[in-house]
């Protein structure tokens, strides 16, 4: 039996007091090994897909800039280039080493990169998409560890054992806190990626969200809410209320992720989903860590080096 890490989350998005258009987007995932059935003579339903237990969680929010739709479009284009590429280009899903662990982050540098310059792109070939911009940051944890990517003045927050923490900085023009000086398109050269790697512990709680929530509620008072409200849902609820009631001046978007001790594995399991519905098929036992070869099972394994043993030509019969 191994100790497993429950995940819980939440998220939620307002427009606001002020603003009609709500131009962010946020995006909660869980990551786990997948394969469809296709055919077998197991009573797997042909067609249905089949799952391991989760790997990992991804947590991202933007906030979009630009007129008519182009803000909204900027930002989700950042999330949904983000999980195609994690869904189709990455290889390193699952880092088991320092160099592993490199490349990874080289990775996601690349990833933010060119969905900076697919924007751009985006942008040139429509004059009401023209301009438009995004600030992104991503949560991407691999238990125990957490690698965040950031552009612009969306937040990550760490909230551990009664004390919050902003993980990011804000990449705005010191003396105005609204001019971005860093972000996705915004018809800028390029984007720099703020990427750092936290490790986590146990009940850790993590918190991203637009300035929308930040331009109106403190740290003192987000850190309050957190206290107040156990329930994920209501801690969104509430911290999106506040902002609100404090002005709303802008969209709000809030998400957060909380990692619990849960009941230890007894197996590995195998998830089936069909047709929209999802049941465990079966769990199978953990291999032993250590298995003892009785004498009777071992295996002799021989080679040979062709190049000693030329090959001869066949009779030729008479």
């Amino acid at each position: 039996m191994t100790v497993e890490i429950q995940f819980e989350s939440a998220g939620l998005t307002d427009s606001g007091s002020v603003r009609a258009e709500n131009q962010d987007q946020y995006f909660v995932a869980e990551l786990s090994r997948c394969m469809q059935s296709v055919s077998s003579s197991l009573s797997f339903q042909q067609g249905g897909q089949l799952t391991g237990g989760t790997l990992g969680q991804l947590l991202m929010v933007a906030d979009g800039m630009g007129g008519h739709r182009a803000g909204a479009d900027a930002s989700r284009l950042a999330v949904e280039y983000f999980v195609a590429s994690i869904l189709n280009r990455i290889a390193w899903l699952f880092p088991k080493s320092d160099g592993d662990e490199l490349a990874l982050i080289e990775d996601l540098k690349a990833i933010l990169s060119q969905s900076h310059r697919e924007i751009e792109r985006l942008s040139q070939q429509d004059p009401e998409m023209f301009g438009m911009g995004t600030t992104f940051t991503m949560a991407y944890v691999i238990w125990p560890r957490m690698y965040i990517v950031h552009a612009g003045d969306s937040r990550c927050y760490l909230f551990r054992k009664g004390k919050l923490q902003v993980l990011t900085r804000d990449h705005t023009v010191a003396e105005r806190s609204n001019v971005l000086t860093n972000a996705l398109g915004a018809g800028s050269q390029g984007v720099h990626a703020e990427i750092r790697t936290v490790p986590l512990e146990e009940d850790d709680l993590v918190l991203l969200c637009s300035d929308g929530l930040n331009k109106h509620v403190d740290d003192l008072l987000i850190r309050q809410s957190i206290v107040e409200n156990s329930g994920l849902p209501g801690l969104c609820r509430s911290l999106v209320d506040h902002a609100n009631n404090n002005g709303g001046t802008d969209n709000i978007t809030v998400v957060v992720g909380r990692w619990v001790r849960a009941a230890a594995a007894d197996g590995m399991p195998i998830f089936e989903e069909f047709r929209g519905q999802s049941s465990l098929f079966r769990e199978i036992a953990f291999p032993p860590e250590e298995t003892e070869t009785a004498d009777i099972e071992t295996i002799h394994l021989s080679s040979y080096d062709l190049r000693e043993y030329p090959t001869e030509p066949l009779d030729e019969d008479d």
